[in-house]
């Protein structure tokens, strides 16, 4: 396996690797450790079948369910279909860490471009490793023991009427999380903030965590921290969704973009909870 870092803070490609093959423990393992190394790793011109990507996703821990709203491949419940063009839109186009108002946040995702525009349609994806050490000494620790609220956020525009918002919000409910969080395999620690799901931080009154909420957006969209992926088809991505944040950038429209994503919800190889 060669490695190839693309920034200094973030991501590498690897070659030599073949996914055609029967998956082996020690490729798996192999897999990981550069995954916890660089966060987000990529495999040029692949032809992995849906199976070899589930059994792919199965070696990293256990598998979410089937998505209750996106399509599937036919056949395969667990791998969501993510189709975008003119007449449906993307929806990714900001930065976020997946799902961190689930009690459960999801370890990691696997992505294989399918089908890719012409031009455009790239992914971006930031360390949050990287911006917490820019941090200011001294504001790491003011936000040392600082918790945020993570709850829909963004997720409330997916919803086409008022009912079934409200009816979602006590279904999804919103979860605690330390700002300054501590990777459970490599240790390191990260600096725990999306825009898109946090909607207050406990202990401050609304107007002084709005102020470091707006602070914490600029501090992290910083191209420092941030790497961009140009895909082809039968390309794979993944990423370690713990300490990163990721933005699908949506400036191919009207064309066809076509995407197999499957999530990795528990890290197998973590200490447990």
């Amino acid at each position: 396996m060669d490695v190839a870092k693309i920034t200094p803070a973030i991501g590498a490609v690897l070659t030599g690797v073949d996914l055609s093959a029967p998956l082996t423990q020690a490729m798996a393992d192999a897999l990981y450790a550069q995954l916890m190394d660089h966060q987000v790793i990529f495999l040029r011109g692949t032809d992995l079948s849906p199976a070899a990507h589930l059994k792919l996703a199965e070696s990293f821990g256990q598998l979410d369910e089937p998505h209750p709203l996106y399509p599937h491949v036919e056949g395969y419940e667990r791998i969501v279909k993510l189709e975008n063009d003119s007449g449906a839109p993307p929806d990714t186009n900001t930065w976020h860490t997946d799902l961190t108002f689930k009690r459960v946040q999801p370890f990691a995702s696997i992505l294989v471009a399918r089908v890719v525009p012409e031009v455009g349609g790239d992914t971006m994806w930031s360390s949050c490793y990287a911006a917490y050490d820019r941090l200011p000494e001294g504001m790491k620790q003011d936000l040392e023991g600082l918790e945020a609220i993570h709850d829909m956020g963004d997720f409330r525009n997916s919803f086409p009427s008022k009912e079934q918002l409200d009816s979602a919000l006590p279904r999804f409910g919103h979860m605690i999380r330390p700002l300054i969080g501590r990777h459970p395999v490599t240790g390191r620690k990260f600096l725990n903030f999306n825009e898109a799901f946090v909607t207050h931080i406990l202990d401050l009154p609304t107007n002084a965590a709005n102020s470091l909420k707006t602070w914490l957006t600029n501090h992290m969209n910083k191209p420092e921290d941030q790497m961009r992926w140009r895909w082809q088809a039968g390309d794979i991505a993944m990423w370690d969704n713990r300490c990163t944040m990721h933005y699908a950038v949506a400036d191919y429209l009207p064309a066809y973009r076509c995407m197999n994503r499957v999530t990795v919800i528990r890290d197998a190889r973590a200490p447990e909870d």
